[in-house]
């Protein structure tokens, strides 16, 4: 059943800060990442742990009003899928993030992107 988890992962290294995140289920998470746009996809440095960052509700508004991710900041969140170093995947929503600020805490926390999403459909 689908459900959604406190956060305890303190043995592996997030691109966030946990006490900001709620986990989901496998299940629930994955049913949303299949279907929201990826935006960017980060590797920590030391290549074990790899997070691909997805916006989930995003409404579309007039182009005048959309950030860099094309979305109006309305009834929107950030999920992340985390793959831990044995091939698991942990998915957290970010309630209150952006995907900006979800690459800035990340790379702060020595993480880097490996690609966004724009950069892979224009290659």
């Amino acid at each position: 059943m689908a459900s959604r988890e406190s956060v305890d992962a303190s043995h592996l290294s997030l691109p966030f800060d946990a006490s900001e995140a709620n986990r989901l289920s496998w299940d629930l998470g994955d049913e949303i990442t299949t279907r929201a746009p990826r935006t960017h996809t980060l590797r920590a440095d030391d290549a074990r742990v790899t997070a691909h960052v997805h916006v989930v509700g995003a409404r579309r508004g007039p182009p005048d009003t959309r950030d860099a991710a094309g979305d109006t900041g309305t009834g929107r969140a950030v999920v992340v899928v985390v793959r831990t170093p044995v091939g698991r995947e942990r998915h957290y929503e970010l309630p209150n993030a952006t995907p900006r600020e979800v690459v800035a805490t990340a790379e702060a926390r020595g993480f880097r992107r490996v690609e966004t999403a724009a950069e892979a459909a224009s290659a």
